[in-house]
């Protein structure tokens, strides 16, 4: 909840308003009109707000805290009009079962309150001078302005203030908050990461804290994408921090790597990966994954058009066969590992929204040992049977009752075997698709029109074509991962196709 207004405020009926049977904490601020500010006496305050704007940026800032704090309930009131020296300003409550999610969601609302509230004041100084200050832009003044905070950095001739600019408008996305995720997390988030969202349905457990930084044993139960959320925030309150305390699934990771500039997966199991690998190379965004096991760990950048891809590294293996044999979640493990491994995830991050080198220019497989503190690069070269990056193996000449589980990808002798199918041939903005030569029958899509993908191949035994035969794959492999069983791709080109050709 929140309000303005311009009576006084009454501490004691605010706080009333909170009471709850179930609720043991109330943490509360108030913000007062103090007698100097920034070197300078001041004698009293005048505050005006663009009302309705600031009314409904307000409701959405508490609104955000309530969302990100389970259980904890959020008014605050903020004056308008003229105050004196020791007047209540701004008064925030927040009541909770347990005191540590009050104070989480008492701060967040704090720092947002300052950073987002389209409200002036006017400081009056002795002998008349007066002055208005946009409260919006003092959380940004001074100490916590970024030319000190990342003055260090913006010194390096690879960054610079061109190279800041590009950090600040970057959008990433980390996939898990654990012991990868938390190190990474802290290091795009104090590097000047514009927008950082993180993932990451877990609750923060005992077991949790010798490795993922980010915690303290006040967070163990809370959320873990909200508990680090708000640490990032109070690290570095310039950045932009989001939190999504849920699963990434086939239904919502589209939306969630949609845009990015890069996304890191720091996750502990093969289902996530190979999702957020297909997803990502769909998109066009670059992944930057790594796995820990004991003193071991290795670092993958997978770019979008580049060979050499995560089912490359696992040729003819599906998730749920790896699961059993290399997953990570539970597994040994010791903590400095996952904490430079982490490190590494960020710089290489850093490094492809800087535009600069990364490892081996995303065709390499970085391994780390901190037993011996060895380090070996091996080439990640493509396997040229690779459904995804490759031209696909051929298979068995009969494939008509194929299962749900056999390969996405088909070659033309593999349709033939199949009869009878619906043939979607996806096409991009610029494309036509030569009647004469498609396949008999063949529909014309366009590529992005997903919801209408989606509904003719709900019933019907589907094939996917495209011009060059790689999205057409990533997008079936997609839909295959939604529960779409009999959907598949058809292997390599397809001629009929066309760019459109215009006359100079």
């Amino acid at each position: 909840m929140f309000e303005l207004t311009d009576q006084p405020i009454d501490s004691a009926a605010l706080r009333a308003r909170l009471e709850r049977p179930d609720a043991g904490a109330c943490v509360v601020f108030e913000g007062w009109v103090r007698n100097h500010h920034a070197g300078q006496p001041v004698t009293k305050l005048e505050y005006e707000a663009f009302d309705q704007m600031a009314r409904l940026e307000g409701e959405a800032i508490t609104s955000e805290a309530e969302q990100e704090h389970p259980g904890c309930t959020v008014l605050c009131v903020h004056r308008t009009g003229s105050l004196p020296v020791g007047e209540l300003a701004v008064w925030i409550g927040v009541a909770s079962a347990h005191r540590h999610a009050a104070f989480l969601a008492c701060r967040q609302v704090i720092e947002e309150i300052k950073r987002r509230l389209p409200v002036w004041k006017k400081e009056h100084h002795p002998g008349g001078a007066a002055e208005w200050v946009n409260c919006t832009t003092e959380a940004t003044a001074g100490w916590l302005s970024p030319e000190n905070y990342y003055a260090r950095q913006v010194s390096l001739p690879e960054v610079g203030a061109a190279g800041q600019a590009k950090l600040a408008a970057a959008s990433v996305l980390v996939v898990g908050v654990g012991g990868l995720g938390c190190p990474a997390a802290l290091y795009l988030a104090t590097a000047g990461v514009g927008r950082l969202t993180l993932a990451d349905a877990g609750k923060v457990e005992m077991s949790n804290l010798h490795r993922q930084v980010l915690f303290t044993a006040d967070d163990v139960g809370a959320a873990k994408a909200t508990a680090a959320a708000a640490r990032l925030r109070a690290q570095n309150p310039l950045v932009k921090i989001e939190a999504h305390a849920a699963d990434v699934t086939p239904a919502n990771v589209r939306a969630l790597v949609a845009g990015r500039s890069a996304v890191l997966d720091c996750t502990d199991n093969f289902a996530t990966r190979f999702l957020l690998h297909d997803a990502c190379r769909f998109a066009g965004v670059p992944l930057v994954s790594a796995a820990v096991y004991r003193f071991e760990g290795e670092l993958n950048v997978f770019r979008p058009n580049a060979v050499g891809c995560l089912h490359c590294l696992w040729a003819g293996r599906a998730a749920g066969e790896l699961e059993a044999v290399a997953n990570c979640a539970g597994a040994p493990v010791f903590g400095p590992a996952v904490g430079v491994l982490g490190v590494m995830q960020a710089a290489e991050t850093l490094k492809l929204i800087l535009g600069l080198a990364t490892t081996g220019d995303g065709q390499t497989t970085r391994l780390v040992n901190l037993l011996d503190f060895s380090m070996q690069g091996i080439a990640r070269s493509g396997d040229p049977s690779c459904p995804v990056c490759g031209n696909p193996i051929s298979a068995p000449s009969r494939c008509a009752d194929l299962p749900d589980s056999a390969p996405v990808v088909l070659s033309a002798e593999q349709l033939a075997a199949l009869g009878p199918v619906q043939i979607l041939a996806l096409l991009e903005p610029g494309e036509t698709l030569d009647a004469v030569t498609a396949p008999a029958g063949a529909i014309a899509l366009p590529m992005y029109d997903l919801v209408g993908i989606r509904e003719r191949a709900a019933h019907v035994l589907t094939v996917l074509v495209c011009r060059h035969g790689l999205r057409s794959a990533a997008l079936a492999r997609l839909f295959r991962a939604e529960g779409l069983g009999k959907i598949y791709a058809l292997a390599g080109t397809l001629p009929a196709i066309r760019a459109h050709t215009t006359a100079n």
